[in-house]
């Protein structure tokens, strides 16, 4: 990899920021052409929020609409209407980076810029910013690796061909992917610009701020992301087992993996001070491992300086596979420890840390692999489709494009050229005028003379005379061919090394002998004498004169046809397989990609992963292994696979993109049902329901509610198992506990769920029949509150799709009197 100059690096900036604003303005339209988000109030616009994002809008809200951002952030740490009756410390159990540092901003521009700025305006150009930050590095990346500027432009152009594939930044702008994928991706490409440069200078250089910048971009990814250890974990494996196997310097490669890992555990520290605590970021894979790394490379220093002590010549560690055997063992060992010592500190009270997203996750997982029934909300989540698996229609469709037809173009080319080298040199001799045997003659002549460092007035000796004879030949056998004759000489050189190799070797081992000699006879004496110089200059004479006359340069080198010739040799043909393909920083950007893409295809929601790196690895490969010498055919190939992939699909899917066929507009008329819940329920009224849309009516009524949509933390988990006990076939009084205990006041409902039919395996019916197969037998309690009078529970609100529940006590009868909407009662 070469370093470039100050002005490839202004192109390549100049290039990429056209990109970024492209981008940002690309997602901004697609946005507005969807949601029409101009034209709607304030209710409309935050109704389009969902999930978690509605719940993350919130705590921006809360920074955004307060007299300074110090107020909402004192705010944040005590929080209790969102798991109420508890009180929450936001900062420590979310990720919010991306709202603290928004409502920064909108703050210092509303207070000097735009007093006017809307905040959720300026909300979504900051995600569209990061966006574009994504597609920068992209090409960046591309350009890295592909050593081609034509490389990070193929890289953006499939990216925006294939934008369905990706996290879907215009459909959910606030998902936490999009504020921390851009981090992951910047970390990724200095892990590999830092490892390309290692390479190159055999040195490693500016190891304090590589250090400050990995840390930087880590701890920002971990506060902006729960599935950010997944990825660093997967990243220090990959770095870890490739180093290993590297062929660097062990002292080179062991102060690289010192500072890696060092850089992963600062990164570490620094997420748990900002986030006031957080103890999941104490007990996760990728500070077991990473811990394990820094430890193993601690050793091997250890090592190398206890060896270098005892004054051994050859390096102790080289074709030694102590950390290589140790990876595994000592990942093993520190993730085990890791649980055991979370056990120990839980029993003992001394911390109390809630299970983290890596439980959720592997619950998942494990639903998937071995369809076991882990539990309620793991089943619930595995029938999100956010994470159910990419259908393989979709799949082929995007390997066609990126993968079968560039492969394909390229196999054509290469059969092409194979057989046109074969034709060549089996086809009959043909007759060659005698002008260019002559030619062909004197160069191999002029080769000769060079090579051999002979004159013409040596041609006289026998030996000289039958060695340029063997040349002659072997250009009659290539029919006079000078470039068949320079690739059979290539041929028979590696074969069967010349004689002029042993002879250099044996000059060189006696300079060697004459210079220990030297200096053994420099030590030996106490005293120079004359005669002792005199030896001594005799000796160097001596020495001077075994120099080889290949260090002198010739007159037939500064000959000016001879460079052309030189020029037109350098300039074959003949594909080249580059070495460089094995670099490290190569191959972990490959390995890399291959395990986002077995993430991505068990989680469709993750599978963004795969396809933006394969964007960075896709137009790399067939350009670094077969056409590094043949720039011309490499350009020729990628813009004919690139034109056949821009017309189809790449402008359908962007002509999806602007005016989707099968989008609609959300209508579960949830608008209405919030301007109820707004207009007749008291401001402290506790409100809980589906976790697609509780984080809505936080958001846009400020009510409390008892869960959310994190439901991969475990007290969360709970919660939503009992509100949803509302769609079980379980008896009312059980499920009037299990609410009482939560003191829910108000049930929100979803009317499709409540049929009392099991449509498929991811109905709730279906789900609590599967964990409670003895109740199979019961109506469906929703069902029955619909259509009779249940003690305790009455329904106050109803539409098309969603319902109120009101709760009160067993004790009390009541008869609810409540005020209806004028749409209502049109």
């Amino acid at each position: 990899m070469r370093e470039p100059n100050l002005y490839v690096i202004l192109s390549h900036a100049l290039i990429g920021s056209g990109f970024f604003f492209l981008y940002v303005q690309h997602v901004r339209v697609i946005f507005e052409t969807r949601t029409n988000i101009q034209q709607l109030n304030q209710l409309e616009r935050e109704a389009l929020l969902r999930r978690e994002d509605a719940l993350y809008y919130a705590f921006y809200k809360r920074l955004a609409d307060g007299p300074d951002f110090w107020h909402g952030y004192e705010q944040l740490k005590n929080i209790t209407d969102i798991e109420y009756p508890h009180s929450v410390n936001v900062l420590q159990r979310f990720y919010v980076l991306p709202e603290l540092v928004t409502a920064y901003f909108y703050h210092v521009v509303r207070a000097g810029f735009n007093p006017m700025v809307q905040p959720m305006q300026f909300y979504l150009e900051f995600v569209w910013l990061m966006g574009g930050v994504t597609l920068l590095v992209l090409y960046l990346y591309g350009t890295l690796l592909s050593e081609n500027v034509f490389g990070g432009i193929y890289g953006v152009i499939s990216y925006l061909m294939f934008h369905s594939f990706v996290a879907k930044i215009y459909e959910r702008p606030l998902a936490r992917e999009n504020f921390a994928f851009p981090f992951i991706f910047l970390q990724m490409f200095y892990l590999c610009i830092c490892i390309g440069r290692i390479i190159h200078r055999q040195k490693h250089t500016s190891r304090l701020f590589m250090i400050f910048a990995m840390s930087l971009f880590t701890a920002c990814a971990l506060l902006s992301w729960q599935f950010s250890t997944f990825i660093f974990t997967t990243q220090i494996l990959i770095v870890m087992t490739s180093w290993n196997v590297s062929a660097l310097p062990t002292g080179l490669a062991n102060a690289f993996a010192l500072d890696y890992s060092l850089s992963h555990l600062l990164g570490h520290a620094l997420a748990f001070v900002m986030s006031h605590g957080n103890s999941q970021l104490l007990f996760t894979w990728q500070l077991s491992v990473s811990l394990s790394l820094f430890l193993i490379t601690v050793v091997r220093q250890l090592r190398a300086v206890r060896s270098r002590r005892l004054g051994h010549a050859h390096d102790p560690l080289q074709n030694d596979y102590f950390s290589l055997k140790f990876i595994l063992l000592a990942q093993l060992f520190a993730s085990s420890m890791q649980t055991k010592l979370l056990e120990l500190l839980n029993r003992a009270g001394v911390v109390n840390v809630p299970d983290g997203a890596h439980t959720h996750y592997c619950d998942l997982w494990a639903h998937w692999a071995l369809q076991v029934n882990v539990g309620f909300v793991a089943h619930l989540s595995a029938c999100n489709p956010l994470y159910e698996r990419i259908a393989w229609s979709e799949l082929w469709q995007l390997v066609k494009t990126m993968i079968v037809k560039p492969y394909c173009m390229y196999g054509v080319v290469m059969l092409a050229m194979f057989f046109r080298r074969w034709r060549k040199s089996g086809a009959p001799a043909t007759a060659a005028s005698e002008e260019q045997r002559e030619r062909a003659r004197n160069y191999v002549l002029e080769d000769f003379l060079e090579e051999h460092r002979v004159s013409m007035g040596d041609m006289s000796n026998r030996q000289t005379e039958q060695q340029l004879q063997q040349c002659f030949r072997l250009l009659e056998s290539c029919d006079y061919d000078y470039e068949r004759y320079k690739r059979a000489q290539e041929r028979l050189r590696k074969e069967q090394p010349p004689a002029r190799d042993d002879f250099m070797q044996d000059i060189r081992r006696l300079r060697a002998q004459i210079h220990r000699n030297s200096d053994k006879q420099r030590k030996e004496r106490a005293q120079g004498s004359k005669e002792e110089e005199k030896e001594k200059e005799k000796e160097e004479e001596e020495q001077a004169e075994a120099e080889p006359a290949s260090d002198l340069p010739s007159k037939e080198e500064k000959e000016k046809p001879k460079q052309k010739r030189s020029a037109s040799r350098r300039s074959s043909v003949v594909p080249t397989t580059n070495s460089q393909i094995l670099n490290l920083h190569y191959m972990y950007s490959f390995l890399q990609m291959l395990v986002f893409t077995v993430i991505g295809l068990a989680v469709r929601k993750l599978f963004f992963l795969s396809f933006t790196q394969g964007c960075v690895i896709a137009p790399t490969v067939c350009s670094k292994v077969w056409y590094h010498r043949q720039r011309n055919i490499f350009w020729s190939v990628s813009l004919a696979v690139f034109l056949l992939s821009m017309f189809d699909p790449g402008m359908v899917n962007i002509r999806e993109e602007y005016f989707p066929t099968r989008f609609a507009q959300s209508g579960d008329d949830l608008d209405s049902m919030l301007e109820w819940i707004k207009l007749n329920t008291e401001r402290d009224a506790v409100f809980a329901g589906p976790v697609e849309i509780i984080g809505t009516v936080h958001l846009t009524t400020r009510r409390p509610i008892v869960n959310h949509a994190h439901i991969e933390m475990r007290q969360m988990a709970d919660r939503t198992e009992h509100v949803y006990s509302v769609y079980s076939r379980q008896q009312s009084s059980d499920i009037y506990n299990q609410c009482a205990q939560l003191k829910i006041q108000y049930l929100i409902i979803s009317l499709d769920e409540c049929t009392n039919e099991v449509r498929d395996d991811c109905d709730l019916l279906a789900i609590w029949d599967d964990k409670q197969p003895a109740y199979q037998k019961y109506p469906q309690f929703c069902h029955e509150l619909l259509h009779k009078n249940v003690p305790s529970f009455l329904k106050v609100y109803a539409n098309d799709h969603y319902g109120i529940i009101k709760m009160f006590s067993q004790s009390v009868q009541i008869n609810l009197k409540h005020n209806k909407m004028p749409e209502m009662s049109i």
